[in-house]
Formats: C-alpha cells, structure tokens, sequence
C-alpha cells in the first residue's frame, strides 16, 4: 500500500504542472477562433502562429499571421504588462529587444526596439491574452500588403474576430 502512495504523488505533480498556467516568460502567440484558453496549441480550433514582420521598413514591427514552413517563431515574455521579444532589425542588420506599445483600439498591435512604459497586456488563466482584462477585442484584418496582422478592436469587412493565446509549441 505504501509504495502505491510513493508512485502516485510524481503522476500527480506531473498532472498539475502539466495543467499549471503559462509563466509570463518564452511563449509563442498564436490565434485561434476559440475563446477557451489552452496550453497546447495543437488543440486550439483553427489556429496560426504569429511572427513579427515589418512591411515598410518603419519603427514598429507588427504581428502577423503565418502558416507552416516558417524558419523560426519569435518567443516572448510578458512584464509590466509589455510582451517583449528579441528580433533582427531594419534590413536584417543587428538583433534588437522589441517591446510591445500600449494597446489601443483600432490600431494594429506594434512593436519598438525602445524601452515602453507599462503596458495594458496581461494573461487572463495564463494562457489568453488580454488587454484592460478584455480577451474578446482582438482580430484579424488583411493588410494592404496582403499580410494578415493582428489589431485590437480593428473594423471592417476585411477584419474578423480571433483570440489570441499564449503557448509553449508551435501549432503546426
């Protein structure tokens, strides 16, 4: 009876850190059409994976959709309500730290190789990520680039509605 107690308390801990929320450090940000927050990205309903991009050579770099076959997905890490990333800068040249701008609605979520003051983002659950405790404001709008970026609270016909999670693998 004894050694049944011993091997059932490592199968517990591993069945609670597995359940555990995301630590606000390396996560990938991926959307999906599900609103229910989950660790593995795998089994988030129609989900894609996010990469920064900078589609006019300007400051701020914005967060795009990206399908399979990508080299590399960028991690980040959430402090002060600011995610922070590190990426290479104008023309390939350098690797800077990227942080995240106050969100604000209808606008394209940016971010600046400079030092932001705090921000309004936050992990509701450890996993959906959320702004001024609002998960449900994110979409997804077609840029003229034909890029699809992610906005807070974007309109038009071109943007429809997603959330936005954080995870530790990629979905595909």
């Amino acid at each position: 009876m004894r050694s049944s107690i011993f091997h059932l308390v490592p199968l517990l801990a591993a069945t609670l850190c597995a359940a555990a929320p995301l630590e606000p450090t390396n996560f990938l940000l991926v959307t999906s059409n599900q609103s229910s927050p989950n660790y593995n990205s795998s089994d988030l309903q129609v989900v894609s994976a996010t990469s920064l991009f900078d589609p006019y050579y300007q400051p701020a770099l914005l967060l795009r959709l990206i399908g399979p076959g990508y080299g590399s997905l960028p991690n980040f890490t959430l402090t002060s309500g600011t995610l922070h990333t590190t990426a290479s800068g104008p023309h390939g040249v350098g690797q800077y730290e990227y942080n995240s701008t106050v969100v604000a609605g209808g606008a394209e979520l940016q971010f600046l190789a400079s030092q932001q003051p705090q921000g309004n983002i936050a992990l509701e659950g450890g996993y959906l990520v959320t702004v001024d405790g609002e998960s449900d404001g994110w979409t997804v709008c077609d840029s003229k680039l034909s890029s699809r970026t992610l906005w807070w609270k974007g309109v038009g016909g071109n943007c429809t509605q997603t959330w936005l999670h954080a995870v530790t693998k990629a979905p595909y």
